[in-house]
């Protein structure tokens, strides 16, 4: 009873002694590690967006967000923010981030697949190369220009595939076609004169220099007539498209680009025609490079839009853009043309045609031709199975006098073809195809009976270039 007692009494002791020992005593014998606490770091898209923020403030901040190479070398510059990546319309929150993946550094990598619009005219951002760095997603490259890969990457059958399954896009790329047909067009025919010259072993500055006021108006104005069609171009892509499927934006891109790029270009290159003119000095411009991006995104945008107009069995109207004026910015009216109407026209309250479009069989084939009339212009569509391609066009302020009261006759070729008398009176008009699908223009005089034909052959002609009212 007494041992029983004794330790009863050992214990209450023990346990006591511990209740009165401090805090620090009871984990004398437990290590005294701090604990560690892990934060997740920023994503990409943060980061990105952090970027574009202090971006759009022009705050020098921003740098702090590029990988540390690309940081110190941007510093070195000493320029703004602004200076460096153009100012930003807005961080596109919905674009595509791939896959992480680990580089022969060991360190880790993603892209972020976007369209971001730029001011100043600069071509947007189609991507953001982001590594990670101390435990921090840094922005590695800003990427504008479409990779010259992508052919590879992303086949030309599968991009054609991907516009045919989006309505707007196809839309809109064929919009673009058009423009850029109508581009190709106004120079060709304008500039037919120096095209002989440099066939002649002419120099461009000698040419400049030995034209008439009023010959190089006429270069000068398709100058500007293309350059507006350009500008039209690069906005509908940055502007009607506003929901890009990420697969398809680097194709938008292109088209986008090289309208730019094109536009830049010939301004240089008129600006340098001009100094021309007036200091006889010929400066002309380092365009080399400029020339060859453009021919690769012109590889890549005919390539797909050649697929599209061939296997395109879904639309059932043709959409086309029309321009009128010889000042940025155009006027232009959209029409969708429709091959099962003969006719489509509109009209304004007494009766005269503002617009109208008759389909006409003008070189015997199942695809009838449309020819269009509007604000004093003529366009002819040649007729394809899946839609139309501008062939020929007249130029508003050409001293034209067309209107939209047309019709059609037997043509010299067995076919049908279009005549109108001008609203003067004193010409009678007839548009046709001759053989080689090649359009054909006569001005027939009705008082003196005498024909004038305006061709892309006989253009080249002084007398007839003078004459040249189309």
């Amino acid at each position: 009873m007494k041992r029983l007692i004794l330790f009863y009494g050992v214990t209450i002791l023990s346990v006591m002694a511990a209740c009165t020992r401090s805090p620090e005593s009871l984990h004398e014998d437990v290590s005294t590690d701090t604990t560690i606490v892990r934060t997740i770091p920023d994503t990409p898209l943060s980061v990105g967006l952090k970027f574009s923020n202090s971006l759009g403030m022009n705050d020098p901040l921003c740098f702090d967000f590029l990988e540390p190479e690309l940081r110190d070398s941007i510093l070195s510059l000493e320029l703004s923010p602004w200076e460096v990546f153009g100012r930003w319309r807005g961080f596109d929150s919905g674009g595509r981030l791939t896959e992480t993946i680990t580089g022969e550094d060991s360190l880790n990598r993603t892209s972020y697949y976007c369209s971001i619009a730029r001011l100043e005219e600069l071509p947007p951002v189609i991507r953001l190369d982001f590594v990670l760095m101390g435990g921090c997603w840094l922005i590695e490259r800003v990427e504008s220009e479409l990779p010259r890969d992508v052919l590879d990457s992303l086949s030309v059958q599968t991009q054609a595939s991907l516009v045919l399954q989006n309505p707007v896009i196809r839309r809109e790329m064929r919009i673009a076609r058009m423009l850029m047909d109508d581009c190709e067009m106004d120079h060709a025919i304008n500039w037919a004169s120096w095209n002989a010259a440099e066939e002649n072993g002419s120099e461009f500055s000698d040419y400049i220099m030995e034209l008439s006021q009023e010959s190089y108006t006429v270069l000068a104005l398709s100058n500007v007539r293309i350059a507006a069609k350009l500008q039209i171009i690069q906005d509908r892509a940055t502007f009607q498209l506003t929901d890009v499927p990420v697969e398809l934006r680097e194709l938008v891109a292109a088209w986008r680009e090289l309208a730019y790029l094109r536009k830049a270009v010939l301004r240089a290159t008129h600006e340098a025609m001009q100094n021309l003119r007036q200091t006889g000095t010929w400066m002309g411009p380092d365009i080399d490079e400029e020339t060859a991006r453009i021919n690769f995104l012109e590889s890549v945008f005919y390539s797909v839009n050649e697929l599209v107009e061939q296997n395109d069995t879904l639309s059932r109207v043709y959409p086309v853009l029309l321009t009128c004026g010889n000042s940025e910015p155009l006027e232009h009216l959209q029409v969708n043309l429709d091959p099962h109407q003969l006719e489509q026209k509109t009209e304004n309250d007494i009766g005269v045609p503002i617009w109208r479009a008759l389909g006409v069989d003008m070189n015997g084939d199942v695809d009838p031709e449309r020819v269009l009339y509007w604000a004093g212009d003529i366009y002819l569509f040649l007729g394809t199975p899946t839609g139309y391609s501008l062939v020929w066009r007249s130029w508003k302020d050409y001293t034209s006098d067309f209107h939209g009261q047309f019709g059609t006759q037997t043509s010299p070729f067995g076919n049908r073809s279009v005549v109108l008398v001008g609203n003067t009176g004193i010409f009678e008009y007839e548009l046709s195809l001759d053989q080689n699908n090649d359009p054909v223009m006569e001005r027939i005089s009705i008082a003196a009976d005498t024909t004038a034909i305006f061709d892309d052959e006989l253009i080249e002609s002084p007398l007839l270039q003078r004459d040249n009212s189309l």
